[in-house]
């Protein structure tokens, strides 16, 4: 329990910090890219603005007359001199009549020319080709100008910067998983000894309460001898008896909590033990008008504990015969698939609960006016929990229909 306690309290500290360092670095790389994006289109803008060439007055970013570069833009004056670009013109058709590659040495006429034909195919005003913002623009007089910026320096700086920021966060990742993972001990060392002295309490209790049941017992027997059976006598007896069953429960459940459990293994004909569990509530069923009927795939062998399974099988079966409607139905599915063994035992209910996962709490009941005419202590679904959950197994309860609740156990074969 604790051992499951400190890996979700690791997978949900762990899913946090992932989800938080994932929308930071999206963040942080999606805004470089929406800034390299916004200087080169800044850069073509302006070419666009003079015909495909920076304006011929001083590049000071000072000025605000037509054709000079506008203040607070993210150029320069240095900026015509570092900006490597290259421009394409068409006629009104899209026919290329012009390429101008003098301020490129990269890209030549031919590849001017393929990189136009893309930009014109996919019939968008701007965007990326390799490593090249481009930008159409349709003039006054029906002619395309398309501007292509070379943009490999910011480009290359963004694919560092995603690199570094990704190589960042998985060193951080597995750094604060390691102290994550350190810490979860101390972390849930409070819960691990307060579940400790709770169980060292339920033993202590049990084994304290032996003595007086056993006198309270043997007192009630002597009144029996001297006196015959009477009222009183009979609801003291079936009181202790109840209270020795809850007792046994507590304890067994209690041992097999403990993470140094270890079950014993054998060979179990598990076909034959839910067949030999059923047998008496298929009579007790025909006398509360409730039928039984059993789907058992034969010779189904499991590697458990004879008494654990044997034990898991009545607590299922008590279960459904306690909260059947009556008149109604249980039935009961054992086959095995693929290395593992699949239990259902379903009934049809008066009212179908609320809480699924609930029902395998200990002393929990749906419906707390039948706690006591139910019968039994309300940790029958607990103990059949933990029975499952110490062969590696899985227990659920959940709706067949409107009326019918089914328990479904799956445990491997081996």
């Amino acid at each position: 329990m604790i051992e499951k306690l400190r890996k979700k309290f690791i997978l949900v500290t762990m899913a946090v910090v992932f989800l938080v360092m994932f929308v930071v670095l999206v963040a942080l790389n999606v805004t470089n890219y929406f800034h390299a994006a916004e200087r080169a289109d800044e850069i073509l803008n302006i070419l666009a603005e003079n015909g495909g060439e920076f304006p011929d007055e001083e590049l000071s970013g000072k000025g605000s007359e037509p054709g000079s570069i506008p203040p607070n833009q993210a150029v320069s004056a240095e900026t015509p001199f570092e900006t490597r670009y290259f421009t394409v013109i068409t006629n009104s058709n899209r026919q290329i009549i012009q390429i101008d590659t003098t301020r490129i040495r990269s890209v030549d006429s031919e590849a001017g020319q393929i990189y136009a034909e893309e930009a014109l195919t996919s019939n968008k005003t701007k965007g990326y080709l390799d490593d090249f913002r481009y930008k159409v623009v349709e003039k006054e007089d029906g002619t395309f100008l398309l501007l292509f910026v070379d943009s490999q320096r910011e480009l290359q700086t963004m694919r560092t910067f995603l690199q570094n920021s990704l190589s960042i966060g998985l060193i951080s990742l597995a750094f604060i998983f390691l102290l994550v993972f350190y810490f979860s001990k101390k972390i849930v060392k409070p819960v691990q000894e307060s579940i400790d002295r709770q169980k060292q309490f339920i033993t202590d209790m049990g084994h304290e309460i032996k003595t007086p049941l056993a006198i309270i017992s043997a007192n009630n027997d002597v009144q029996q001898m001297l006196n015959g059976d009477t009222e009183w006598t009979k609801s003291t007896g079936k009181q202790i008896r109840r209270l020795n069953g809850l007792m046994e429960s507590m304890l067994q459940l209690t041992q097999m909590e403990e993470e140094t459990y270890q079950p014993k293994i054998e060979s179990v004909d598990f076909s034959q033990v839910l067949r030999e569990t059923c047998e008496p509530y298929i009579l007790i069923g025909e006398q509360k008008n409730v039928t039984v009927s059993l789907n058992i795939q034969p010779n189904i062998i499991i590697q458990a504990e004879m008494e654990a399974i044997n034990k898991l099988c009545s607590l299922l079966m008590d279960n459904a015969n306690k909260y059947v409607r009556e008149p109604g139905t249980i039935q009961v599915r054992l086959d095995s698939h693929q290395h593992k063994i699949r239990l259902i035992v379903s009934n049809t209910v008066s009212e179908m609960p609320q809480n699924f996962d609930r029902l395998f709490d200990r002393f929990y009941r749906e419906d707390q006016a039948r706690r006591h005419t139910a019968g039994g202590y309300g940790i029958g679904l607990s103990l059949a929990a933990a029975i499952v959950e110490s062969y590696h197994g899985q227990i659920k309860a959940s709706p067949l229909n409107e009326e019918t609740i089914a328990f479904e156990v799956v445990m491997p074969l081996k």
